[in-house]
């Protein structure tokens, strides 16, 4: 039995492979986006204000999709490295020992799309008062995901101070 739960973790590899051909699938329509949106701001060749907030608009979407492309990414790095090899090389700034913080990660992204999809729907505001809605809902999530990443860092500097007192009282205990 323990062979076959050992041996289940390369299940895994099947989330591995959907985030990223998900995410692949992602940056190359985000790349066919910008060839498009290129071609039709050369077309265009037109310099009113209705234009640049067009265009501004078109290009704050095609952030939005490629952050959502790179989280995929970042998901797929991340469950291999927990559940597949360890020694896989991360950078520096993707630190991932534990399925919390690759929760973490994703929440963070999760947040910043919905910052970027929120100045989207500004950039496109007809001043009607439907956007305080909007901006209520994703201040809320906002606040939401933020009190679990402020709960998550509480108990984590706990945990590490219990385990520091620990070690400390075991260092000072007579062998």
């Amino acid at each position: 039995m323990n062979r076959l739960l050992l041996s289940s973790r390369y299940l895994i590899n099947l989330a591995v492979i959907v985030a990223l051909v998900g995410a692949a699938a992602i940056l190359v329509y985000g790349v066919i986006v910008l060839i498009y949106l290129m071609i039709e701001l050369i077309q265009a060749r037109t310099f009113t204000s209705e234009a640049v907030k067009n265009i501004t608009l078109s290009f704050i979407q095609l952030i939005d999709l490629l952050f959502l492309g790179i989280a995929l990414y970042i998901i797929a790095l991340g469950l291999y490295h927990l559940f597949i090899d360890t020694s896989l090389r991360l950078p520096r700034w993707l630190k991932i020992h534990d399925f919390d913080e690759l929760k973490i990660i994703l929440l963070s992204v999760v947040i910043i799309i919905l910052a970027i999809h929120f100045t989207g729907v500004v950039v496109d505001w007809d001043g009607g008062a439907a956007i305080l809605n909007l901006g209520l809902a994703i201040a809320a999530v906002i606040t939401g995901l933020g009190l679990i990443f402020y709960v998550r860092l509480i108990a984590s500097r706990y945990s590490e101070l219990g385990e520091m007192t620990v070690t400390k009282r075991s260092l000072e205990e007579p062998p």
